[in-house]
């Protein structure tokens, strides 16, 4: 019976220490300082036109984003149609995704005079960015720049940053110039929560 009382006495405090734990995924070290050359790409498409980084529903409506589902705001008139695909093709602002609990993905997308090249592509946003990027996988129509979900912290903001990239030479697109989609998937509301726990132990 003692031995039992003991076991119980031990899951318990198992389990109140789980629920006091505080998720380490979103500990602020695992964000790195954003780079200079991002901090450039943020003032032109935030800072010098009065939009908070990062965004708001509310904002993203106010320049002219719809909604284009429960969770997705949208630009009319945003995406090319190519058979099944769709590509984005309106350079700026021009998708917001909200997920609930402070979670959100603000899309920018950045357009080139021509089609590049898969090395040119991965060295001119590495060089614009920051060079958060070794590596990249590549389809028939999209490249993904990688180590995907980069982990970077702007003052108080907390961000993964992705890169989508279509329209490269000899892919299967139809599209005449090369386009990519920068995704920041906001993750401060639980960065800040992880703090404020901390804080509470």
């Amino acid at each position: 019976m003692i031995h039992r009382i003991f076991l119980l006495a031990i899951s318990l405090t198992l389990l109140l220490s789980a629920q006091k734990s505080c998720p380490d995924h979103y500990n602020p070290t695992w964000f790195e300082e954003a780079s200079d050359e991002l901090i450039l790409v943020i003032d032109e498409y935030f800072t010098d036109k009065n939009i908070t980084f990062l965004p708001s529903a509310e904002e993203m409506r106010h320049i002219g984003l719809q909604p284009f589902s429960t969770e997705v705001l949208q630009l009319p008139h945003a995406m090319r149609s190519y058979h099944d695909l769709r590509f984005p093709i309106h350079p700026g602002l021009w998708r917001y995704e909200h997920y609930g609990q402070g979670i959100s993905t603000t899309h920018i997308l950045l357009k080139e005079p021509n089609r590049l090249s898969e090395i040119t592509a991965i060295n001119t946003y590495n060089d614009l960015l920051g060079a958060y990027w070794g590596d990249y996988a590549v389809t028939g129509y999209q490249m993904t720049l990688e180590p995907e979900d980069s982990r970077i912290r702007y003052k108080d903001r907390y961000f993964e940053l992705n890169v989508k990239i279509y329209g490269l030479k000899n892919d299967a697109t139809p599209l005449a110039y090369t386009y990519a989609d920068l995704q920041f998937r906001d993750y401060s509301s639980q960065v800040h929560a992880f703090m404020q726990c901390r804080e509470a132990q």
